[in-house]
């Protein structure tokens, strides 16, 4: 019976939240994009002019050197919002919020969620 509630609540959390408005989702899949291609040039650019061996390197190391600089934008790009939505953010305060924690959102977690999902899907796109 529980496990019902907590379903049909999840479901009119997406229903409500999630795609009653889908300028957020949609916006932080274009942020992702820009935020994953300008960190694979920056990258690449800086890679180039300071690392003497990377001229050196095959195509495919070159790809894999670039993508490993997207995943550490985005473990502190997720550390970071982590971390101000514990310390800083009241969202997860129980004395403003009645809810259960993991049915609180926000705008910005929801936009850090739709940044985070495409920077995974950049740097591994064959799971």
């Amino acid at each position: 019976m529980a496990m019902k509630s907590y379903q049909n609540h999840a479901e009119l959390l997406v229903k409500e939240y999630l795609l009653a408005d889908p300028l957020i989702p949609y916006t932080s899949i274009i942020g992702g994009i820009f935020a994953c291609k300008m960190v694979y040039d920056l990258t690449d650019l800086f890679s180039d002019v300071y690392f003497k061996s990377y001229s050196s390197l095959t195509k495919l190391q070159r790809i894999e050197w670039n993508n490993r600089a997207i995943s550490t934008f985005h473990a502190v790009f997720i550390a970071t919002m982590s971390l101000y939505f514990v310390f800083c953010s009241d969202l997860f305060s129980d004395q403003i919020h009645g809810d259960l924690v993991t049915f609180q959102s926000s705008a910005q977690s929801t936009f850090a969620l739709g940044v985070r999902t495409l920077q995974i899907a950049f740097v591994y796109p064959w799971h």
